[in-house]
C-alpha cells in the first residue's frame, strides 16, 4: 500500500491504469510556487488558532522555501506517487523537516487549495497578458501614426467601397484589442476572491481567520459560500473565453493582412523575420506567421468549449472531472501569450506599398 494523502481507508493500491489517469503532477506543477505561497500563508494562520507553535511554523515555511528554490533551479525531483502539486509539496516537506509537516493539511482540502492555487496563478498572468495586449496597441499607434497619409480602399462584402485611411483600418483592430483589454480589466475582480478556507465543501472548522489569510494573500475578499467556492471554475471559463474572444480578434486581423499581402493586393510586405518559403517554389514569401495567429484561434475557443462542456452537467462540490482544467488554462495562456508576441513584430516590421 502507498501512502497517498485520501489514503486513510484505503487497504489496497489503486490500479496503475487509473493511477496514470489520475496523476496531473505533469501539468499542475506550473503551479508550485502558488502553492507554496498559499502553504506558507496557511501555517501562519494555523499559528494564530495555536494548531501549530511558532517553532513547527517557522520550520515548516523555511522548507517551503526550500522546496520553491529546488522548483526555481530545476532541481526538484517528483516521485512516482506524487500525484499532483499539492502532494508533491508536502511530500517533499516531511522529508525535510519530519513530523511537523504533516500539520500543514489540518483543516485544508486540495478542494480549496486548488481553487486557490489557479486563483493566485492567473491573476498575475492577466497582469503579463494586459501588458502584451496594450503593447500591441501602442505598436499599431505608433504605426498610425507614422503611416497617417497612406489611403487604401475600404471594403464591405470583400468588394471596395469608399477610400478610407491605412491608420483607420489599423485603429480598427486597436479599438477591439481594448475592449479586450477593458474585458480583462473586469475579470481581475472576480479572480481576486479568495477560496482557500472552504475545506472540502463545508467550511475550515477551525475558526482560521480568512479576512487575515485573504490579505496575507493580497486577495481582495473571501469566497461567501464553501460549496460554490470549491465548485466554482467560472473565472477560468471567463479566462478562456477571453482568450478565445481575442483570439477571435487577431484572427480577423491576421486574415485581413494575409489577404493584403498576396500578390493579387500587394499592399503590405510581411518582414521575412515573420515569413517562410516553399521547398518547391523559392520565388515564394508565406505569411506563416498570420497564418498561426488565424490557426491558434481555433485552439483557444476549442479550449473554452471543452472546459464549458465539462462543468455543464456536474453535481454540485467538487468533482474530479474539473482536473482539467488547469490544462486548458494554461495551454490558453500560452498560447494567447505567443500570438500577441508574434503580432506585435509583425505590425512593428510590416512594410506598406499601397
Amino acid at each position: 500500500m502507498t501512502e497517498k494523502l485520501w489514503g486513510g481507508r484505503f487497504s489496497t493500491s489503486v490500479d496503475d491504469e487509473l493511477e496514470k489517469l489520475n496523476s496531473s503532477i505533469n501539468i499542475d506543477k506550473e503551479l508550485y510556487a502558488e502553492d507554496i505561497a498559499g502553504s506558507i500563508a496557511y501555517a501562519k494562520s494555523l499559528v494564530s488558532v495555536n494548531l501549530l507553535t511558532e517553532e513547527e511554523c517557522a520550520q515548516i515555511c523555511n522548507g517551503l522555501n526550500r522546496i520553491k528554490t529546488e522548483w526555481d533551479e530545476g532541481r526538484f525531483e517528483i516521485k512516482k506517487n506524487d500525484e499532483d502539486i499539492h502532494t508533491a509539496n508536502e511530500r517533499r516537506l516531511k522529508e525535510l523537516i519530519g513530523e511537523p509537516a504533516t500539520k500543514l493539511h489540518v483543516g485544508r482540502s486540495r478542494n480549496d487549495q486548488v481553487a486557490t492555487d489557479m486563483k493566485l496563478w492567473l491573476r498575475s498572468h492577466l497582469i503579463d497578458l494586459e501588458l502584451l495586449m496594450l503593447e500591441l496597441i501602442k505598436v499599431t499607434l505608433e504605426r498610425s501614426t507614422k503611416d497617417i497619409d497612406v489611403l487604401m480602399p475600404g471594403y464591405t462584402h470583400l468588394q471596395q467601397a469608399q477610400p478610407v485611411r491605412w491608420s483607420h483600418w489599423l485603429l480598427s483592430h486597436a479599438w477591439s484589442l481594448k475592449s479586450d483589454v477593458d474585458r480583462l480589466e473586469d475579470m481581475k475582480k472576480r479572480v481576486n476572491i479568495m477560496p482557500l478556507g472552504s475545506g472540502a465543501l463545508a467550511g475550515n472548522p477551525f475558526d482560521i481567520d480568512r479576512k487575515q489569510l485573504a490579505r496575507a494573500l493580497d486577495f481582495a475578499d473571501v469566497t461567501q459560500n464553501s460549496m460554490q467556492a470549491v465548485s466554482d471554475r467560472d473565472f477560468i471559463v471567463e479566462f478562456l473565453f477571453m482568450c478565445s474572444l481575442t483570439g477571435v480578434h487577431m484572427s480577423r486581423w491576421a486574415e485581413d493582412l494575409i489577404i493584403f499581402c498576396s500578390k493579387e493586393f500587394g499592399y503590405v510586405t510581411i518582414d521575412e523575420a515573420y515569413s517562410t518559403g516553399s521547398s518547391l517554389m523559392p520565388q515564394k514569401r508565406n505569411p506563416d506567421s498570420l497564418e498561426l495567429i488565424r490557426g491558434t484561434a481555433g485552439g483557444l475557443f476549442g479550449n473554452c468549449c471543452s472546459l464549458m462542456m465539462t462543468m455543464k452537467g456536474l453535481p454540485s462540490t467538487y468533482n474530479k472531472d474539473m482536473q482539467g482544467d488547469k490544462e486548458v488554462m494554461f495551454d490558453s495562456y500560452h498560447k494567447l501569450q505567443s500570438i500577441l508576441k508574434v503580432a506585435i513584430g509583425v505590425i512593428r516590421t510590416l512594410k506598406v506599398s499601397i
